[in-house]
């Protein structure tokens, strides 16, 4: 279920980041937002922050176990749908991602310059560019 607050609906996303390279999944063709890479995320659910969905989402998609660091960007939309993201850093710097849901079918650490050239969702881009512009994928 998606957080509802005074009329505004969260959706929480962590993004990744290994030795300068982020996570991305590629969602599978015929879904939402088909064949375009985006970043662990999902609905906020009720009682919850939206910094714990996010490392909620990351550890359901990807098995991932992460440490959510500090909001990196957050968007609203026309309709009110409030995307934020968080840095995030691995727990344990061993795991491999095992993808979980069908709603991936492949992932991808890449270096920023990577991954401005495939297709991204819409915020992923803009958090990227954010992210580089920080210096956290050098």
């Amino acid at each position: 279920m998606t957080r509802f607050h005074g009329g505004h609906r969260w959706i929480a996303h962590a993004l990744p980041i290994r030795t300068g390279r982020v996570l991305l999944l590629h969602r599978n063709p015929g879904g939402d937002q088909g064949d375009l890479w985006d970043i662990p995320g999902g609905s906020v659910a009720p009682g919850e922050t939206p910094a714990q969905a996010a490392r909620r989402e990351v550890g359901a998609e990807t098995g991932l176990d992460v440490l959510v660091a500090d909001e990196l960007t957050h968007f609203v939309d026309p309709d009110s749908v409030h995307t934020v993201t968080y840095v995030c850093f691995e727990n344990a710097l061993d795991r491999d991602v095992t993808l979980t849901t069908p709603a991936h079918y492949e992932y991808g650490w890449m270096t920023y310059s990577e991954a401005v050239h495939i297709p991204l969702v819409w915020h992923v881009r803009r958090t990227l560019d954010h992210a580089e512009s920080l210096g956290l994928l050098s």
